[in-house]
């Protein structure tokens, strides 16, 4: 079976030319018997063992893990603790000799002026519908907010839409007089790090940029380094500030699973905050118009891909909640398999509506109750769109939509997700309860002169500890040689 057959099962169209080029990639790099090996089942293990098993180069391991990461979002399943340890465990010090390879006098770097200049590394910067590229202009436009700040700078890959350059312009077009924003593409200037340093000492944000590139760990002896750490995954690369919505209990937990030295976590900071401006609330569509009475009780899902997304758990949990209440309704928006489709028709007739390409999904969530994400790591953008159309967010405490649901109403497990779900259709007052507190969340995780402030006080943290870092010296001889002294250091 040919290589992109297999990497290819149950994968939606839209994302089939990304898996062709991990399958051209990987035809690449792999000898003929290992390529013929391969089985649906255990790839991921296997490309595993083959970043390990040595008889590549370091720039190759490289890539596969970096594409590896990439597949396992777009078919799944999800990468296990134990495999992302091992892959990280292989790449991370390959980064840190690509770091210390560097030849250069300590940095010493005055805090004014890291604090009024930024640079962001975001990587492709897509369309106002993927989530990673918004967050990061976003980003950017809280930076700008602080009127000490003089110049940011975009630091991207790839070219960028007419769509997502009126994102951009709408979020930093109208800045104030003394900001300079400058958007750097890698891939047009060869040269853009040497420039980015001609224009003087600043702060390094990294916000969307591949985990896998290598000028992370480039950028930890230039000056001092943030990283907004939007999912669960354990950072690959060093950072003197790590920040989100997670304690820092949590991420040490959750990182040490995955192999990730204890430093990385002690660098955490929780902020309640994310980069994002608000939707606009969207006008109400008509429940009548989809064939709704106003007193159903509607539950959506929604994704790009959910074929992969949705387990058999979650399938036969939320049909499970519903199928003995009338009032209830299961909206699906999003591609999903014929049989799927049809074996959830055949259970729940027509309380179940399968819309496969929403015309307006902002509207569409108008008359939705409880959004419902499944157990994933994605579905932040789906999410904020909910919750700006006053929708209840059930999630499970993991993932980007654990940063925009209320904590006190997370799913610990898929038993007490389940639980939960019951409970709000049972609950007439609790989830009236819960929409309101919906909504007062959105609102704080929203404000961004909050974030701004943390994003001060973050700078000058990750300025301390660069210079405690001996200004820029080898990470061989500071953060990995001495993890216990900078922990404490902490």
């Amino acid at each position: 079976m040919k290589l992109e057959t297999i990497l290819a099962e149950g994968v939606h169209d839209a994302d089939l030319p990304a898996v062709r080029r991990i399958a051209e990639v990987w035809s690449g790099l792999l000898r003929p018997s290992q390529l013929a090996s391969l089985v649906a089942d255990d790839i991921l293990g296997q490309i595993v063992w083959v970043i390990e098993s040595g008889g590549l180069d370091e720039s190759a391991q490289i890539t596969l893990a970096s594409t590896l990461r990439e597949l396992s979002l777009l078919r799944g399943p999800a990468l296990t603790p134990a495999l992302v340890a091992r892959v990280n465990n292989v790449c991370r010090p390959i980064f840190t000799r690509f770091a210390d390879a560097l030849t250069m006098s300590p940095r010493s770097l005055p805090l004014p002026r890291i604090r009024a200049a930024h640079v962001l590394f975001v990587g492709p910067l897509q369309d106002p519908d993927d989530l990673p590229s918004t967050t990061a202009i976003d980003y950017a436009a809280a930076l700008a907010l602080d009127p000490k700040v003089e110049r940011i700078e975009i630091v991207h890959s790839g070219a960028i839409s007419p769509d997502m350059g009126a994102y951009i312009h709408g979020a930093l077009g109208s800045r104030r007089e003394g900001l300079e924003v400058l958007l750097v593409s890698t891939l047009e200037n060869e040269d853009f790090m040497a420039d980015i340093l001609g224009r003087g000492p600043c702060a390094f944000h990294v916000c969307g940029e591949s985990a896998y590139s290598p000028a992370i760990s480039l950028l930890n002896r230039l000056g001092p380094t943030l990283m907004f750490v939007a999912s669960d995954g354990a950072p690959v690369q060093y950072a003197d500030v790590y920040w989100s919505y997670r304690s820092r209990k949590e991420v040490g937990d959750l990182w040490g699973g995955q192999g990730a030295p204890p430093a990385f976590a002690a660098n955490h900071v929780q902020i309640l905050q994310v980069p994002g401006r608000a939707p606009p609330a969207p006008e109400p569509l008509s429940r009548a118009g989809l064939g709704l009475t106003e007193d159903a009780l509607v539950i959506a899902t929604v994704g790009d891909r959910l074929a992969a997304e949705m387990d058999e758990a979650y399938i036969t949990g939320i049909e499970l909640a519903i199928r003995d209440q009338p009032h209830c309704v299961w909206l699906v928006a999003g591609e999903l398999p014929d049989y799927l489709s049809d074996a959830c028709q055949q259970v729940l007739g027509p309380r179940f509506l399968h819309i496969p390409e929403p015309s307006d999904l902002a509207r569409l969530l108008t008359v939705v109750d409880i959004y419902a994400n499944p157990f994933r790591e994605g579905g932040g953008s789906s999410a904020r769109l909910a919750a700006a159309a006053g929708a209840a967010i059930l999630t499970l405490d993991r993932g980007e939509v654990a940063a925009i649901a209320p904590p006190d109403f997370q799913g610990q497990d898929t038993e007490d997700y389940l639980r939960r779900l019951d409970a709000l259709i049972a609950l007439p007052e609790l989830l009236a309860a819960l929409k309101g507190r919906q909504a007062e969340h959105f609102g704080q995780i929203g404000d961004q002169r909050a974030l701004l402030a943390s994003l001060q006080k973050m700078v000058r943290t990750a300025a301390r500890r660069y210079h405690e870092r001996g200004d820029g010296l080898p990470l061989s001889q500071t953060v990995f040689a001495l993890p216990g002294a900078l922990a404490a250091a902490s």
